[in-house]
């Protein structure tokens, strides 16, 4: 039986609890908790083996990293995620997290569920998502569910709930290949586009690889945009350490981006791949 995973979505959530009444627009400092997290739940099924995956993650690229790893993992062995089969996570999230994210994203983290359960967390244990997670199941999150939930999580007499949940890559495995849309914040709007990876003669995408090419382009468009606010910020540094420390980011962040254009050129020359509507603008033109 070979491996399947359906339909994978990775959502960017923020749900927000208060007690009583919330006020104003800018609602989080007013919360008696804040859990902000990219969200993928899939199904892997292979071998009459089933398991509702949850992964959750600091950072969006990051995150999409370790949900590839861990397909590829369970199609190598289904009972991989099994308790005391004695899964290397650290060498799991080794690979997931670039050397960049190591210099300075060093408030990285992620957490693994299967059926409800937690197998992993890569700092504390987070009673939160504990909670949440062994209600929810793998399945998706709704209002009625953490509001039933707000009493355990934190302490509130009258329950008010803000859950915004945003897809921000769907995927899917078809006939002829692994279809991937990709919906990202450009200066403060949703830009939407999709990529179609064809199956090669006689054989099948990975889909893993379709996450990692996902994976590599939004870390370029969220880099190219950090790049710009410390530039932009530059002029305003109190001093020149600052701004050592600043240009050294920049330099840091361009470093990365010719890295993941190596890894975006040699992704489609290794593969078919068309765009919908177009290839982003930050693509190396010698990829499109």
């Amino acid at each position: 039986m070979a491996l399947e995973t359906g339909t994978l979505t990775l959502y960017r959530e923020k749900t927000l609890f208060f007690d009583g009444a919330h006020p104003g627009p800018d609602l989080e400092p007013y919360a008696k908790l804040a859990i902000r997290a990219n969200r993928v739940a899939c199904t892997l099924t292979d071998e009459g083996v089933k398991e509702r995956l949850v992964v959750r993650g600091r950072f969006l690229p990051s995150t999409l990293r370790l949900v590839g790893l861990l397909i590829d993992r369970f199609k190598a062995d289904p009972l991989c995620l099994s308790p005391g089969h004695g899964l290397d996570w650290d060498k799991l999230v080794d690979a997931a997290v670039s050397d960049f994210d190591r210099e300075f994203a060093k408030d990285c983290w992620f957490a693994v569920y299967s059926n409800g359960v937690r197998l992993f967390y890569s700092e504390r244990p987070q009673p939160p998502l504990d909670l949440i997670e062994g209600a929810a199941k793998g399945a998706e999150l709704t209002e009625a569910m953490l509001k039933r939930l707000a009493p355990e999580l934190t302490d509130v007499r009258q329950v008010r709930l803000r859950h915004d949940s945003r897809a921000a890559v769907v995927m899917n495995e078809n006939s002829d290949g692994v279809r991937c849309a990709v919906i990202d914040r450009r200066r403060g709007k949703d830009a939407a586009f999709s990529f179609h990876v064809q199956n090669p003669p006689r054989k099948r995408i990975r889909m893993s690889s379709a996450l990692f090419m996902a994976a590599d382009l939004f870390e370029m468009q969220n880099l190219y945009a950090q790049a710009e606010r410390i530039k932009a910020s530059l002029g305003n540094a109190e001093d020149k350490t600052t701004a050592s420390a600043a240009l050294d980011k920049v330099e840091a962040i361009q470093t990365r981006n010719l890295q993941l254009a190596s890894l975006v050129r040699a992704f489609h020359d290794g593969h078919a791949v068309r765009y919908r509507p177009a290839p982003p603008a930050y693509i190396p033109v010698s990829a499109r």
